[in-house]
């Protein structure tokens, strides 16, 4: 979370929203002038698949999925990343993000049925 922050940069057309946590310049690139989080890391196990000698090979690896919001200074428009240790991102409207979540719950309740 920003401390200290006692003035918005010249170029906010809103006040930010208590999530974002970038410190805002009056001399920030126009592309920059938006509102994030540091994102939550959220530990996981999952499965890369290679070539190898012409036949696939899968290989199970500890990562982190990071999860964060981010918003255009001035646009309506919440934006939710899925990203994997910084390399792959997904960025997804709230309405969006809340189909994928509720489709997944019911997945994960059908396959606990069935555990």
């Amino acid at each position: 979370m920003k401390e200290g922050a006692l003035e918005t940069a010249e170029w906010q057309q809103q006040p930010c929203p208590a999530w974002c946590t970038v410190e805002h310049t009056d001399h920030d690139h126009p592309d920059d002038r938006s509102h994030r989080d540091d994102g939550v890391p959220v530990p996981i196990v999952m499965r890369t698949r290679t070539v190898v000698d012409g036949r696939m090979a899968d290989q199970t690896v500890e990562a982190s999925l990071v999860t964060g919001r981010w918003q255009r200074d001035g646009d309506r428009e919440l934006w939710w990343s899925l990203g994997i240790d910084g390399d792959a991102s997904l960025e997804v409207t709230t309405e969006s993000l809340a189909r994928v979540i509720e489709t997944l719950q019911g997945l994960l309740a059908e396959a606990q049925e069935t555990l």
